[in-house]
């Protein structure tokens, strides 16, 4: 389990692949100049499911951090958003500016 946190101080918590690829599509989104938002699977206080949505833009700050593992992870993982946010993440890197770099995978 990891947390996405984001500029206005909410933490979201989500399975460590979904996590990752949030950073990931952050990052190139930042590096085209672009944002989206994204809908990010999570529990509510009483472990309930829920979703919640996260804008990403160049100037808003995200960072990804551990948490405790957990039962949830299951429950989180969804796998047709992963292969979104990577669609998503190769989209944006191909309206990268000239001279920049791709980031690292």
């Amino acid at each position: 389990m990891k947390c996405v946190n984001t500029a206005d101080v909410r933490r979201v918590l989500t399975s460590d692949a979904l996590a990752d690829a949030v950073i990931r599509y952050a990052a190139a989104l930042s590096l085209s100049a672009l944002s989206d938002v994204v809908l990010l699977p999570t529990v509510d206080a009483y472990g309930i499911r829920i979703n919640v949505e996260i804008f990403l833009a160049p100037t808003t700050a995200v960072a990804v951090e551990p948490a405790l593992d957990d039962e949830l992870e299951d429950a989180l993982e969804d796998h047709a958003l992963l292969r979104e946010l990577e669609l998503r993440t190769g989209v944006a890197l191909a309206f990268l500016p000239t001279g920049v770099a791709q980031p690292l995978t």
